[in-house]
């Protein structure tokens, strides 16, 4: 059988939550900084090109058109030096450039290029010149300087048709506003996954916790418990799951209560005129004693009453076990109980024990002892008069004591052992089917279970399990039977 992993649910639920809260976080935060810097560069941008008109406006075509190379002592090129340098002051900006149609500099804010020398670095910007010469003062795109930092550049023509360009340079200092941006997008998407986190990890639980809890009902209804009222923990459909669930449980313990009386008035009604036969039988054994002939049909008639009474008994005993009555049990000493008790019947057949001196139970002796007793029994059927039998019992990893009978009989067919511990299966002639059904039920309510496989001596090996001496008390298991 396949066993559920717990806390997978819960898994789910929070792979299901958190993978689209990331992606739409991490979606909103790209796009986010995306706009941000859009907007920032443009921005910038349409600063340094109202910078750049604002300086042409300044200075006069004929100004641009009357310096050359060799002009640097000229009025002319003082007052332009004078002017770019002021504008650079006011408007706060890195640098102020005016340059001739064909890119020679006339001004130079920062004195870098002197007068005539070609201004090289604005060849990368031959768009926005050509745009700046139609009228449309306009911005370059984002430039590293040699000091590697970002830069962009305005420009703007002087004079119509284009005598020259006003060039103003700033630096992007949006980059380190956005920087922090960034920042604060990567601390709010943290801080909102973390929430989420727990959100989902609370709603999840909400969810999973009264799911579980159902589970274990469940488990406990179909191992027998009816007693035990289904709690409604919710007003959704869990809460729906769990009310079908109990009454589900109260109409199996309705079932099971009229199935009980219904044994006992069928055991009272069978019971009352076995007892008469009985008797008659016993009075017929007297008058007929001097005929040996006839005592042997009444001794047919006495084995088939003590059969009928047996099939009675172990209908009933099924159906009303006693509850469990737990307690230490030295498991060497009961496999020799039984091995003594079913060796008289055995004849010729060996029966063995292998089991630890010290090895202890924690369990109901006498229920213990009637499922061993009806498979050494089985198996010695089984194994026949030359076989043998071994009945064994060691300690389990899991703190569980495994009990094993072994024979050296034909073994079960493997079609059947799904079979064998069904209630009223049985290969016999005479069999009422309940005698694995009973190892079954016995090895359940210690907690265990009942297997059937291929012995090491050639026939059948069934085993079941109990728990130890140190191990759990099992109260569910007894609180199931005493509710019985």
């Amino acid at each position: 059988m396949i066993r559920p992993v717990r806390g997978r649910l819960l898994a789910k639920l929070l792979v299901v939550m958190l993978v689209p809260a990331t992606f739409a976080l991490a979606l909103f935060a790209i796009a986010a900084h995306e706009i941000a810097r859009r907007v920032l560069e443009d921005e910038l941008g349409r600063r340094l090109a109202t910078a750049a008109t604002a300086v042409s406006l300044l200075v006069l075509p004929e100004q641009i058109s009357a310096i050359t190379a060799g002009d640097e002592q000229s009025n002319t090129y003082a007052n332009l030096r004078r002017r770019v340098a002021q504008t650079r002051e006011r408007l706060a900006v890195r640098r102020v450039l005016l340059v001739a149609r064909d890119l020679t500099v006339r001004a130079d804010s920062d004195g870098a290029l002197a007068l005539g020398a070609p201004a090289h670095g604005l060849g990368a910007d031959a768009p926005e010149i050509e745009s700046a010469s139609l009228g449309r003062a306009t911005a370059s795109p984002l430039f590293v300087g040699r000091d590697g930092l970002p830069y962009k550049r305005g420009y703007a023509r002087i004079g119509n048709p284009a005598a020259g360009f006003a060039v103003v340079e700033a630096s992007a200092e949006y980059l380190d506003a956005l920087a922090a941006f960034r920042r604060y997008l990567a601390l709010g998407g943290a801080a909102s996954l973390g929430l989420i986190v727990v959100l989902a990890a609370w709603l999840s639980r909400r969810m999973t916790g009264p799911l579980e809890r159902l589970a274990a009902a469940a488990e406990r209804i179909g191992q027998g418990d009816l007693t035990g009222k289904v709690a409604v923990e919710t007003r959704d459909e869990i809460g729906q799951l769990a009310l079908r669930l109990d009454e589900m449980r109260a109409a199996l313990r309705a079932r099971d209560e009229r199935m009980q009386m219904m044994l006992a008035g069928i055991a009272h009604e069978v019971r009352n005129p076995l007892g008469g036969l009985e008797l008659y039988a016993g009075l017929l054994r007297e008058g007929l004693a001097a005929e040996p002939e006839r005592l042997l049909e009444v001794a047919r008639v006495e084995r088939e009453i003590d059969y009928l009474k047996n099939v009675v008994t172990d209908f009933l005993e099924f159906a009303r076990r006693p509850a469990l009555v737990l307690g230490d049990v030295a498991a060497k000493t009961l496999l020799e109980e039984v091995v003594e008790i079913c060796q008289p019947a055995a004849g010729g057949l060996a029966l063995g024990v292998q089991c630890d001196a010290g090895l202890v139970a924690h369990a109901d002796r006498a229920q213990l002892r009637r499922a061993l007793l009806n498979l050494t029994r089985n198996a010695c059927a089984a194994a026949g008069p030359s076989g043998h039998v071994v009945l064994a019992a060691r300690r389990e990893e899991d703190d569980h004591i495994a009990w094993e009978v072994r024979d050296s009989g034909p073994g079960v067919p493997e079609e059947i052992r799904d079979k064998v511990f069904a209630p009223f299966f049985t290969t016999r002639e005479r069999g009422t089917g309940l005698g694995l059904a009973f190892v079954q039920e016995i090895a359940r309510d210690h907690g265990g279970s009942v297997s059937v496989d291929r012995a090491s001596e050639g026939g059948a090996c069934f085993r079941f399990t109990t728990a130890a001496a140190s191990g759990e008390r099992m109260p569910s298991a007894a609180k199931r039977m005493s509710g019985r």
